[in-house]
């Protein structure tokens, strides 16, 4: 039997669908997914077990694999698990979608756990095999990426032809977008990457291996030309009849649904031009969620207010549920613009490679752009980029052909007003 975090998480979106519609049925695909969850880290760390829950959380709570705290939630699910099917065998004994509530929050709370473990595991071994890669001469290691704005300019750009014209041979090496791609690349593990140019800049102040390896050269565009935040809100829920303008006079009551260690959650707080302290002031709370999670966190609470990418987004507009109770378009001028900032994303390299290829930064940068603008005056080339976005970039599981399509040529226009709007 093989496990992977895909059908953990499919899993677990299976069993929020249920909460409502169907309590048992809830109860036992939340047992499944815990025991998938359990079963993936056991696999992952290696770890010898019967592919039952209890052997399972019993081996990786000995080994200190899984903190006391996930351990009583595992528990939680475990109980509950017995307790639907006990139910099921009395059919006069019926449950409830709010009997199941403590299930569903130790559910929660184990996948929370399993996605923020799962990808750090993802990016030890991204890094692992990113040091077996000899540094040679005339290679040149390209950090890559699944996201479709970034992986539109790797493959718009040209790197690799570029880079054959001075006799480089181009290595692409697929890593998590975080801090480390700018450390990488001081420690030239990395000769190029493409990041967030408000990170680069404060790691460059506050690092002095960086500031003296990197080299920052130049802005390749606004993730969603600065336009990338937005709350997502069910019509049914309590904020379905409420204007942006009453929201943000009143937010007292909110809760917030987003992946707490990500740029996503640095927009929340711009948004609302406060800090996390602030926040807890207006009244407003924090949900801790999976990035990878959809619109079933609506399954969770339809009161939420979600934050996520632009997959979330795209899934909502095609949902007559779901409305942006709030958007960048609708904050005041000063919000707008910080949050503009906060979407811009730059190119760095090595100072050392730079050295060795015998490149100006400007004039790299400048010829790198104008392959990429080139696009737009050649209609072949733009789309045998959307068919390789849709074949190699990111999307949740059930999206269909045509909406990865949409979602490729939406992010594209807005982030680079490449082809036509959607």
């Amino acid at each position: 039997m093989t496990v992977n975090e895909g059908g953990s998480l499919r899993l677990y979106k299976k069993a929020l669908r249920y909460a409502e519609s169907d309590p048992e049925v809830f109860l036992s695909t939340a047992r499944r997914a815990a025991e998938s969850i359990l079963l993936d880290i056991a696999m992952q760390e290696a770890v010898g077990s019967k592919p039952t829950l209890e052997s399972l959380l019993t081996v990786l709570a000995a080994k200190g694999l899984v903190p006391p705290k996930v351990v009583l939630a595992v528990r939680t699910i475990q109980n509950y698990g017995n307790y639907g099917s006990h139910a099921q065998r009395n059919s006069d004994e019926e449950i409830s979608s709010e009997d199941i509530r403590p299930c569903l929050n130790a559910l929660t709370q184990l996948a929370v756990w399993y996605g923020r473990t799962s990808k750090a595991l993802a990016e030890d071994e991204a890094r692992q095999g990113l040091t077996d890669i000899p540094g040679t001469a005339c290679t040149t290691r390209l950090a890559d990426s699944t996201l479709i704005v970034v992986k539109a300019l790797l493959l718009g750009c040209g790197f690799e032809q570029l880079l054959s014209q001075r006799n480089h041979r181009l290595v692409q090496v697929q890593l998590p977008w975080s801090d480390h791609l700018v450390r990488d690349v001081s420690r030239r593990l990395l000769d190029l990457a493409i990041y967030n140019e408000r990170r680069v800049h404060r790691l460059l102040e506050a690092e002095e291996s960086v500031r003296d390896q990197v080299v920052p050269l130049g802005r390749v565009g606004y993730s969603m030309g600065g336009r990338n935040f937005y709350l997502l809100a069910a019509r049914a829920g309590r904020w379905g009849n409420m204007t942006a303008q009453e929201f943000l006079a009143d937010p007292a009551g909110a809760q917030i649904a987003v992946p707490k260690l990500s740029d996503m959650f640095d927009n929340i707080l711009a948004a609302f031009s406060t800090d996390e302290a602030g926040l807890r002031n207006m009244g407003v709370s924090i949900l801790d969620v999976p990035h990878h999670l959809g619109l079933e966190l609506f399954h969770l609470n339809r009161d939420v207010l979600a934050v996520g990418g632009q997959n979330l987004r795209m899934h909502a507009r095609d949902n007559d549920g779901y409305f942006e109770l709030l958007n960048s378009e609708m904050l005041p001028p000063q919000a707008q613009e910080t949050l503009r900032s906060a979407a811009a994303n730059v190119l760095i390299a090595n100072r050392a490679w730079l050295a060795d290829m015998g490149a100006e930064p400007a004039d790299l940068h400048r010829e790198l752009m104008r392959r990429f603008h080139d696009l737009g005056a050649e209609k072949s080339r733009f789309e045998e980029l959307v068919h390789d976005l849709v074949t190699h970039a990111s999307f949740p599981q059930e999206s269909s052909l045509a909406g990865r399509e949409r979602l490729v040529r939406h992010v594209l226009f807005e982030s680079y007003r490449l082809g036509e709007a959607c």
